[in-house]
C-alpha cells in the first residue's frame, strides 16, 4: 500500500543514519538533507532539491539524500528520475528496505509488475525491515491488479500479522470477496468495523458483502450508516444506489403478494 506524505518524511527521518568520509561531512551533508526534508514537508521542491544535492556534493555516501532527491521527484511525478536515485541509494547500501520498497511502487506506477515484486522481495530480505507490513501490502496490491486473489490475500494476511491497521484489513476483505470467500470476507470487515467504525468505505464494504451473503436487512444497515457517516462521498452515493434499489425490490414483492 503506498504510505502518505507524512508517513514517509517520518521514515525518512527515522532513517537518517551517519554515513560517509568524515565526521564533518557528514554532519554538513546531515544539516543539508534536514533541511530539504523542512522544505518537502512544505511541498516546495525546488528548494528540496537544491539542499539534498548540496548533501550529495558534501559527502557522496550519504544515502538519505539520495533516498530524499527520488522521493521529490517521485512526489513530482517524474519516475525514470526518482528511480535513478532510489537506485543510487540502493548502490550505497544494499540493505535499504525503504528504498526499494519506494523503487516497488514507481515499477507499480507503470505497470511493470515483475519488477515491482522483484523490489519488494527485495526490501523484505533484510531482516531488520522496520516495516514490512507496508512492502507486504504492495505485493498484495500488485496481485490485485494481476487478478490473483490467492497471492494477494497471502500478502494481506502477512501484512496484517505484522500492523493489524484498518487500510490492511479492508485490502485483504476486499481480495477475499473478489475470490469468492464471502464469509471469511464479512469476518475481516466486520473486525475492521470494530477497529473504525467510523470509516464509510469498511461499512460500505462490509455491506456488500452482506448483501452478496443474502443478508439484505443488515447490507442496508451498513449502507444506512455510509450515508450517516459521509452524505458527500462517494461512499455515500454508492450506499444510496443500493438502498434505493434494495427498497424498490422490497415494494415490488410486497405489490406481488397483495395480488
Amino acid at each position: 500500500m503506498r504510505r502518505t506524505i507524512a508517513a514517509i518524511l517520518l521514515l525518512v527521518l527515522a532513517g537518517c543514519v551517519t554515513t560517509g568520509t568524515s565526521e564533518n561531512s557528514t554532519k554538513m551533508a546531515e544539516g543539508y538533507y534536514n533541511r530539504g526534508i523542512n522544505h518537502l514537508q512544505t511541498k516546495d521542491y525546488e528548494k528540496a532539491m537544491v539542499e539534498f544535492q548540496r548533501s550529495i556534493n558534501t559527502d557522496s555516501k550519504f544515502k538519505m539524500s539520495y533516498y530524499a532527491m527520488g522521493m521529490t521527484y517521485d512526489m513530482m511525478g517524474k519516475l525514470s528520475d526518482a528511480e535513478k536515485y532510489y537506485k543510487e541509494a540502493i548502490d550505497i547500501d544494499s540493505d535499504f528496505s525503504d528504498a526499494y520498497n519506494s523503487l516497488g511502487t514507481i515499477y507499480m506506477k507503470q505497470k511493470k509488475w515483475k519488477e515491482a515484486l522483484k523490489a519488494f522481495q527485495k526490501a523484505l530480505q533484510n531482516k531488520m525491515y522496520a516495516t514490512p507490513n507496508i512492502a507486504y501490502v504492495n505485493i498484495g496490491d500488485v496481485y490485485v491488479n494481476l487478478e490473483d486473489y490467492p497471492k494477494a490475500i497471502e500478502a494481506y494476511r502477512e501484512a496484517k500479522r505484522y500492523a493489524n491497521q484498518d487500510y490492511i484489513i479492508y485490502r485483504l476483505g476486499m481480495a477475499l470477496g473478489r475470490a469468492g470467500k464471502t464469509k471469511e470476507a464479512i469476518g475481516e470487515l466486520q473486525e475492521g468495523v470494530a477497529l473504525t467504525p467510523k470509516n464509510p468505505d469498511m461499512r460500505l464494504a462490509l455491506g456488500l458483502a452482506l448483501l452478496k451473503d443474502g443478508s439484505k436487512n443488515a447490507a442496508i444497515t451498513e449502507f444506512k450508516r455510509v450515508v450517516e457517516l459521509a452524505p458527500q462521498s462517494d461512499a455515500a452515493k454508492t450506499a444510496r444506489d443500493y438502498i434505493k434499489t434494495l427498497d424498490l425490490d422490497a415494494v415490488k414483492k410486497q405489490k406481488t403478494k397483495t395480488r
